[in-house]
């Protein structure tokens, strides 16, 4: 093709990559003689001229007892991501993240080009390996989590769980019940703060149960909670999946949802409408923080922001059919 259009090679490559150092007429010489000879280029070789990928790595946790996209959150999360990846002119590659990966695998990721930069979900606050990656100037962004000096995105519980507790405050409850998440992670040790919190400000009775965000820890945390002779007219939990284990508590025990005890879930997963009732919930942004990281992470690679940049969105609270005054209430 250079011989066709009499220039050097290099030239080629420039005047088929636009490149401001070639002139037009030179730029038009070098596509015709292109089109002359039926030349195709490849978008794969101009973007690994360009060091660039397009394409950003999805890491999610794997798990032995269900695969990683069985729950409802993470494809929540890889919507968002994948919305927000090609508003950017990006790609998704999904990146299982195994208990014994090394953070060498990570650097390889991008250092071999596979992708451009990594969005972290859900990740426990052993912050380590992420301040290694950031040390070595690998682009990255945490969903879901934070840490000082790295950016994230995140969501902060409090503003819809000061809702959901105005809501059954003036229905009449003053008895909580409360189940954790996981507290190996941040946005569990941070929805137990939010709660004692309002626990104080609305000046009521609480009794908090350890949990880890899962349906059996529910289950069993609704036993320990509603077998207590104080039982709460009301029990909040750390996620949609925890709520569900209080209502088949419930429902195995004769304990009517919402007439004998009102429950309240976080996350407003597309489950919690289907469920019957349907369940009253903290609105977690999770599809939003996907879109938000996604985008983050394409400033980041692209320049735009040198980091480390934390965004935060706000939690609401929906109301369905699990919360209801408590009997007795006048």
């Amino acid at each position: 093709m250079a011989r066709r259009a009499g220039v050097a090679e290099s030239t080629v490559s420039r005047a088929l990559n636009d490149s401001r150092l070639i002139t037009d007429p030179v730029k038009e010489k070098v596509r015709e003689a292109a089109r002359e000879l039926g030349y195709v280029p490849s978008r794969q070789a101009a973007l690994f001229a360009r060091n660039r990928t397009f394409s950003i790595g999805f890491v999610v946790p794997t798990y032995e007892s269900f695969p990683p996209f069985s729950r409802p959150y993470f494809p929540a999360l890889l919507d968002g991501a994948v919305t927000g990846a090609e508003a950017r002119g990006y790609s998704v590659t999904i990146v299982l993240n195994k208990v014994s990966r090394p953070i060498k695998d990570y650097f390889a990721l991008v250092r071999s080009r596979t992708v451009d930069g990594l969005l972290f979900a859900v990740t426990p606050s052993d912050y380590e390996p992420f301040l290694e990656l950031r040390e070595a100037g690998l682009p990255f962004v945490l969903i879901d989590n934070y840490h000082e000096g790295l950016s994230s995105v995140d969501s902060r519980p409090l503003s819809g769980m000061r809702k959901a507790f105005s809501h059954v405050w003036n229905l009449g409850h003053r008895r909580f019940g409360y189940i954790t998440g996981d507290m190996r992670y941040r946005n569990a040790v941070d929805r137990l703060a939010a709660f004692e919190g309002l626990v104080q400000e609305f000046a009521v009775k609480s009794r908090v149960i350890e949990g880890d965000f899962s349906r059996g820890s529910g289950y069993r945390g609704a036993g320990r909670l509603l077998e207590d002779v104080d039982r709460p007219s009301v029990v909040v939990t750390s996620s949609d999946r925890a709520a569900l284990g209080v209502m088949t508590w419930c429902t195995e025990h004769g304990l009517s949802v919402p007439g004998e005890l009102s429950v309240i879930g976080y996350d407003n997963l597309y489950p919690a409408q289907d469920m019957l009732p349907a369940l009253s919930t903290v609105d977690n942004p999770i599809s939003m923080s996907g879109q938000l990281g996604a985008q983050l992470l394409a400033d980041l690679v692209e320049g735009k922001e040198s980091g480390p940049v934390q965004r935060w969105l706000e939690t609401d609270f929906v109301v369905r059919g699990t919360t209801a005054a408590p009997r007795g209430a006048s």
